[in-house]
């Protein structure tokens, strides 16, 4: 049997980061420096204010992304997953859904007041919505996954000053097919989780869905990897060095925010 929840005492700021998935925050952030240097027509070292607006914005536009993903699997949560946040009553779901609103404008917002692309912007928070909304439900939705994470990249690289490079095209095929592959690994949890097989048992659901689960929270680490050596390739050691530091700083950073 499920132990019954901890009585609601409110959510903290871990509760808040762990709903942003907090934990894959690096890793956005090496893909947001791959994807400033690769794409960049002049000195592929992006400027500190440019780089540091670009992290941002990345980052909110995953928290949102993030988040909207409680708010729309709130019911699939509330008979599968019901230590998360909204099914514990820690946050209403009308109240995650205003923040998660409030992150994604705030990061779009960013990256077109610094002259990216209102168009890439939109179709990044469309292909974002989408797949929170329906990705349960239907299995190519790990296409728009790995979208997600290029769509942001092509925002990026409509920056003023960048462009589709031929390095950065190889680039972001490499990662979407690392992003789909984890995707599928991910979505493998989930029919763990509900499989008539393991319904009955709840403890060897549970154990097999935490095995994937930690190995998709490795791979999703892992991420910045694909970022350095890309940027290796280009002979770029320092933004390299910085994409690799990203991965300890991405299990560090899941661990204490209690992300997957």
């Amino acid at each position: 049997m499920i132990a019954a929840p901890a009585a609601p005492s409110g959510l903290g700021v871990r509760g808040w980061f762990d709903l942003a998935r907090a934990g894959n925050f690096p890793s956005v952030g090496s893909n947001v420096l791959a994807s400033l240097a690769l794409s960049s027509t002049g000195d592929a070292i992006p400027p500190a204010g440019t780089l540091a607006i670009a992290v941002l914005a990345g980052i909110l536009v995953y928290a949102g992304g993030a988040t909207f993903n409680d708010v729309a699997d709130a019911e699939f949560d509330r008979r599968h997953r019901p230590e998360r946040a909204i099914p514990r009553g820690l946050v209403s779901r009308g109240t995650a859904a205003g923040v998660a609103a409030a992150e994604m404008a705030a990061g779009l917002a960013l990256l077109i007041a610094a002259g990216a692309s209102a168009v890439w912007a939109a179709a990044l928070a469309a292909t974002i919505l989408l797949y929170d909304w329906i990705h349960k439900r239907w299995s190519g939705a790990v296409i728009l996954m790995a979208g997600c994470r290029v769509l942001l990249a092509v925002t990026l690289a409509s920056l003023p000053g960048h462009e589709l490079t031929t390095p950065f095209l190889a680039w972001a095929a490499a990662l979407f097919i690392y992003i789909v592959t984890l995707s599928l690994i991910a979505r493998r949890e989930y029919q763990v989780a509900v499989s008539p097989v393991t319904a009955g048992n709840t403890n060897v659901s549970a154990g097999r869905a935490a095995r994937l689960g930690r190995m998709v929270g490795r791979l999703l680490a892992f991420i910045p990897l694909i970022d350095a050596v890309a940027l290796l390739l280009m002979g770029l050691w320092g933004p390299a060095l910085a994409c690799a530091l990203a991965v300890p700083a991405g299990r560090w950073a899941q661990r204490l925010a209690a992300s997957n």
